[in-house]
């Protein structure tokens, strides 16, 4: 995904000194203009002599490039740089907030055989491979990382710095515990979302296993809150072969045995974007991850801060390319000279 053109203030407009005082030296560029450069050669009669314009412009594009090659090495000795800038850009993505499970029950596969916490064939780590590749994939998104089990843990705000998404999903390879307690963690991954401004979508993408009953108050101020921050939720449910679904009302219903049927269908009241995706196994996992990535790519408004950059080895490099043509220049002055030496000697 590509960004579109940047809309920031032109970077030239942000130039700095460290040494300023060097500037102090800016009449010694003038010395060229001043100081004679060759040999004057003697003649009978200066009349006889046309005006040659060829060698006039030579001689004094030879000072004017003297002028400028000082005036380079000055600028290179006040060691000057960019100062670092906050440009906005425009991409395409999302603001994501990922609330991951991290209860006891995610420590099982898909069968319910419990495993520990690193076990690559438990719920939480197929969840964790597939959501660090869905980060990978992805461009210009923000993620924040929300791990809960009966209390949810703030893990990561929202950055766009892989890396750091990278780690956080990786720290939940502890061992699970509690029960799932989804309400905190809703709670806590709308507040990410209350205090910056509105520049695209904003996703809370939650990963559970299970689902617990919430009262009627917390429905009202979680509906309330996703209104109000402009949140849409995504729902991937890990079901055990021998769970309900989430859209088949279940024979004995109950919202202590059933909370997943309930939880769907309070989500699907809410009134916002909503989606829910059921994964029994790895595949399914792996393709609701995909589905959630093809859906989320409009676009998304974000700064970028750009770091400070030192340009003294420019004008270093600049100046060198100076002296070097001065030196060429001169070499074949000297020639000249001893040519003519030569020939009237």
């Amino acid at each position: 995904m590509s960004a579109l053109p940047q809309t920031g203030e032109g970077r030239a407009l942000d130039i700095a000194l460290t040494y300023p005082w060097a500037l102090l030296l800016l009449p010694l560029t003038l010395v060229p203009f001043f100081a004679r450069q060759a040999k004057s050669l003697r003649y009978s009669s200066l009349s006889i002599l046309p005006f040659d314009g060829l060698s006039f412009f030579f001689s004094n594009g030879v000072k004017l490039l003297t002028a400028l090659v000082m005036l380079l090495l000055i600028v290179s000795l006040t060691k000057p740089y960019l100062k670092e800038q906050t440009v906005e850009r425009m991409g395409k993505g999302a603001q994501i907030v990922i609330l991951l499970d991290r209860s006891a029950s995610m420590n099982e596969n898909f069968a319910g055989r419990y495993f520990g916490g690193g076990a690559s064939e438990s719920k939480v780590a197929m969840a964790r491979q597939l959501l660090s590749e869905f980060v990978l994939q992805r461009q210009d998104d923000f993620f924040g990382m929300i791990s809960f089990s009966t209390a949810p843990i703030h893990v990561l705000p929202l950055t766009q710095d892989k890396e750091a998404i990278l780690a956080a999903i990786r720290a939940t390879k502890t061992r699970g515990r509690g029960v799932t307690n989804i309400a905190p963690g809703l709670y806590m991954g709308l507040s990410y979302f209350s205090d910056i401004p509105v520049t695209g979508s904003r996703v809370i993408l939650l990963v559970s296993d299970g689902a617990a009953k919430i009262d009627i108050d917390t429905q009202t101020t979680l509906t309330q809150l996703f209104h109000q921050n402009r949140v849409m939720l995504y729902w991937v449910y890990l079901r055990n072969k021998d769970s309900a679904r989430l859209d088949t009302k279940p024979a004995n219903i109950n919202e202590s045995t059933t909370p997943e049927y309930f939880l769907h269908q309070y989500f699907q009241s809410m009134g916002i974007p909503y989606r829910s995706f059921e994964a029994e196994n790895p595949q399914a996992l792996q393709e609701a991850i995909k589905a959630i990535g093809e859906l989320e790519n409009k676009p998304i408004r974000y700064t970028e801060k750009i770091p400070r950059k030192d340009l003294a080895e420019t004008c270093y490099l600049w100046t060198l390319a100076g002296l070097f043509v001065l030196l060429l220049i001169k070499y074949f002055e000297v020639k000249t000279e001893q040519k003519l030496i030569k020939r009237y000697l």
